[in-house]
């Protein structure tokens, strides 16, 4: 977690609500290769990171696999019919439907006792604000002792290795410390560069200019930067690598553990509008409860297919209730179902 984000406040909470509706879309997208290749920035070693709380999670190899082909889905709706538009426009859009583009492997191997972790925090999740306490988050956060080996998310060339005391990456300099930031061969959706940025490291092993393949080792987890505790700061950039205001959700490219999937979705008011910071709890019968956050503003990215604003990945497969509360007044409770290596939609529209 992120110690320059610990100024926000609490957000003022949402007015009075009525359920309209509720749906459940789930589609699954395929891949796009293309080359990609630059060389920038000097090499250095590095360091940083950011403790925080761990989801509950069922064990499941982790280990590389081949990424996933387009295959047709069902569409499950309850109580009312509605579909995620994909962005109006969209030239890469050629289906009009949303597609899972699960393109990146895990940074660390999976460990079935548990204690090296390969999962995202999920107090802090992306563009939340952790409930109001932080600044909206750009990545995802996953904590691990100093000196843990981080690994690829996928195969490409290294753009930048070492300190950003100088460059800048984030919202000012010395932000994320020692950081790795790699192009893939793989182009996103929008036809763009696709990056992955490494940060808080306390050791960096690759140069820039560098071919990295997927999982191959790059760096060691620290606390460098504006970190607390040691953990691996994971975003997706698009587009421009420099660019902090061109992160997107790493849920959504992140494969899935098998037998698990992710639900992704929006909350909205009666004329349609986003409704910012929202508690989203996410129950189980079998489970224990899980909780998310709407994103908490513009400065974050929604996904090109999905246009979702908030995700919960890593969801064993089966059937959720999921509540809305102000106050511990109850305003939603519905139902959805996780498929297993998909991504699964509601679309909350409220009174």
């Amino acid at each position: 977690m992120d110690r320059d984000v610990m100024t926000g406040q609490m957000r003022g909470v949402l007015g009075r609500w009525m359920l309209l509706g509720l749906v459940i879309i789930v589609s699954q997208g395929g891949l796009r290769a293309s080359s990609a290749r630059q060389a920038a920035g000097p090499a250095r070693l590095a360091e940083s990171l950011a403790a925080l709380s761990v989801p509950q999670r069922a064990g499941a190899p982790a280990v590389a696999t081949p990424y996933p082909t387009n295959t047709p889905r069902s569409t499950q709706i309850a109580l009312q019919t509605s579909t995620p538009a994909p962005v109006a426009g969209a030239p890469f859009d050629q289906t009009g439907e949303p597609q899972d583009h699960y393109w990146l492997a895990r940074p660390f191997p999976r460990d079935p006792s548990n204690t090296l972790r390969d999962y995202a925090s999920r107090n802090y999740p992306y563009g939340s604000t952790g409930g109001g306490q932080f600044q909206t988050h750009h990545g995802i956060d996953i904590q691990n002792s100093l000196g843990t080996v981080v690994l690829a998310a996928a195969s490409g060339w290294v753009i930048y290795a070492g300190s950003d005391n100088i460059t800048q990456f984030g919202p000012t300099t010395d932000f994320y410390g020692n950081l790795v930031v790699i192009e893939h061969d793989q182009r996103a959706p929008t036809g763009e560069p696709l990056y992955t940025l490494y940060g808080h490291l306390s050791r960096v092993d690759v140069a820039a200019g560098q071919r990295i393949e997927l999982q191959q080792r790059i760096g060691q987890v620290g606390a460098t930067g504006v970190a607390l505790g040691s953990h691996l700061h994971l975003e997706v950039r698009i587009g421009n690598p420099y660019d902090y205001g061109r992160t997107y959700n790493p849920d959504l490219w992140i494969r899935p553990w098998p037998t698990f999937g992710t639900l992704a979705g929006r909350i909205t008011d009666a004329y349609g509008n986003r409704l910012r910071d929202v508690a989203i709890t996410i129950q189980s019968e079998t489970g224990p409860s899980r909780m998310t956050y709407s994103y908490a503003d513009e400065t974050v990215n929604s996904d090109p297919y999905y246009g979702e604003h908030f995700t919960h990945g890593d969801l064993p497969e089966g059937e959720y209730t999921v509540l809305v509360r102000k106050q511990g007044v109850l305003r939603f409770k519905g139902t959805v179902t996780v498929v297993a290596g998909q991504t699964s939609w509601i679309d909350i529209r409220l009174n």
